[in-house]
């Protein structure tokens, strides 16, 4: 039997060429401005290690003010420049490493959609593959912060939408 395929979808719309804030994605440096600046009270951004083309690797590592690590690492399964990325999410069962680690299941999907809007961006994400719809809440909130973040610091923030 076939388990329903949880899924959350946010939009952003951004004052900025689909160019730069597709770069936002796929530069390290970048990343790490807007994606660091999100992370939750008393957490840092520990390290950021991007490998942006099919086939390569990502690993996010944040620390919480506990000690404790979250580690996200993936694959990027899709990338076509500047219109659509598309990435393998699994967290690492101990990401305390400096380098890739084991991973936990389940493996999720994200699928970044870059549309231009005259002079704006708007972007679509898509999460799926959820194991539970706590988990897909829980991410909803976490994903909220990086694209208000990305607005904040990197361009322009112009509007807001968000579905499941």
């Amino acid at each position: 039997m076939e388990t329903e395929n949880i899924k959350l979808q946010l939009i952003r719309v951004f004052d900025a060429p689909r160019e730069q804030v597709f770069e936002a994605w796929t530069d390290a440096d970048q990343f790490e401005q807007w994606f660091g600046a999100a992370a939750c009270e008393g957490s840092s951004l520990q390290s950021v290690k991007l490998d942006v083309r099919a086939g390569g690797r990502y690993r996010i590592q944040v620390r919480r003010a506990d000690g404790e690590f979250y580690t996200t690492v993936g694959v990027y399964r899709e990338v076509k420049p500047p219109e659509r990325l598309v990435f393998t999410w699994q967290f690492e069962k101990d990401g305390s490493g400096d380098d890739f680690g084991e991973v936990e299941p389940p493996e999720m999907l994200v699928t970044l959609e870059f549309k231009a809007r005259g002079k704006q961006t708007e972007l679509i994400l898509t999460h799926e593959k959820f194991a539970s719809k706590e988990s897909r809440d829980r991410h909803g909130e976490g994903w909220n912060r990086c694209l208000d973040s990305l607005g904040k610091r990197v361009y322009g923030f112009f509007t807001s939408g968000f579905s499941r």
